[in-house]
């Protein structure tokens, strides 16, 4: 245990789940590729080998003793095992080369994945299976996995999927469908690896759709995974970055339990849906943990809390995005030990 922690981070997620007395709240930076830095491994070599990938999220977790461990290099990855050909820089995340779907005929070809073999979906198991072995007994571990519609957008290429929403909505569901069973067949693998799956939607942000074509498009898809995922009797927790206002209100309806948010004040977000699920985030992934210093994390983890700790639902504190692969080690420690200082409850800022 880390200090003055007085659980290991799995006891108190159990805890907090059982509404039970916790030391602390969630301290959970969203460490995704960040975790290559503890091996010196560039993302290429991360994301493309189980072992790489798992032994480093253990290395990352013993160096840091984060609350959450989370499995992860790109949104894409589940479209990539659907057909999708990606483009994997040498040390960046990789990014979506070839959409799989080019004509209307294409959808006929499209299948839910299997993820035991198809893409590197065996290569996230893997990584999952070595980080459950190794360190599952004192804290979760959680594989990310792309939402319906994110997923939807990487197999069609996502700017003509978001024109789609308006000339060809039948195309749009058409492949949500197949894309939502890909979701699920994936939460079972991951569920039986031993983890705990959550999903990030960050297509589907209000930045690039309303909130009219949420409701269509993406709420009833969401609700159906998160009622799979619930079915585990596992908590659905749903991540989409960017100005989400216009759409919050979507994501508390969703079925999520945990909204994990980016751009939008906690304050605001406490008054908006605090009282329907608990709030994560949300320190600056940029100004923040890669361009600030500890004084400039300190405050906002502060901020953070000051504003979020008494949300009816609860407060886990996160970054509002991913943590950027080029964080300084001392903003890691800074964004940790002001968290776990300022979350010890009862709250005292002091």
């Amino acid at each position: 245990m880390n200090g003055a922690d007085e659980m290991t981070p799995k006891e108190r997620m159990q805890a907090i789940l059982q509404g039970k007395h916790v030391d602390r709240l969630l301290v959970s930076p969203l460490i995704l590729n960040y975790a290559s830095r503890s091996l010196n491994l560039t993302v290429r070599s991360f994301c493309s080998n189980g072992k790489n990938m798992g032994d480093a999220n253990i290395a990352c977790f013993k160096k840091y003793r984060h609350d959450i461990v989370y499995i992860f290099s790109t949104t894409s990855t589940l479209a990539e095992a659907m057909g999708t050909r990606m483009y994997f820089p040498e040390d960046d995340a990789p990014q979506v080369e070839n959409p799989f779907i080019q004509t209307r005929e294409d959808l006929k070809k499209l299948k839910p994945v299997e993820p035991e073999k198809d893409g590197r979906l065996p290569v996230y198991l893997e990584a999952v299976k070595r980080c459950v072995d190794a360190i599952g007994n004192e804290v979760f571990v959680v594989p990310v996995i792309g939402a319906p519609f994110t997923t939807s957008a990487a197999l069609r290429g996502t700017e003509t999927f978001i024109k789609e929403l308006y000339t060809d909505p039948e195309l749009v569901h058409a492949v949500m469908k197949v894309a939502t069973q890909s979701v699920k067949n994936l939460i079972d693998a991951y569920v039986k690896a031993g983890s705990v799956p959550v999903t990030v939607e960050p297509v589907a942000t209000g930045s690039m759709i309303s909130e009219k074509h949420f409701r269509e498009f993406v709420l009833p898809y969401l609700k159906e995974v998160y009622a799979h995922i619930h079915s585990f009797s596992l908590p659905g927790v749903l991540h989409i970055c960017g100005k989400t206002k216009r759409v919050i209100q979507c994501m508390a309806e969703s079925g999520a339990d945990i909204l994990s948010i980016d751009n939008i004040d906690l304050l605001e977000a406490k008054a908006l849906v605090g009282d329907k699920v608990c709030l994560m985030g949300n320190v600056s992934p940029a100004d923040g943990m890669l361009k600030g210093n500890p004084e400039i994390i300190t405050n906002m983890v502060k901020d953070c809390v000051i504003k979020a700790s008494d949300s009816p639902k609860g407060f886990v504190l996160a970054t509002g995005c991913e943590v950027p692969i080029m964080t300084p080690h001392e903003n890691m420690i800074a964004f940790l030990e002001a968290g776990r200082r300022f979350a010890r409850l009862p709250i005292n800022l002091n």
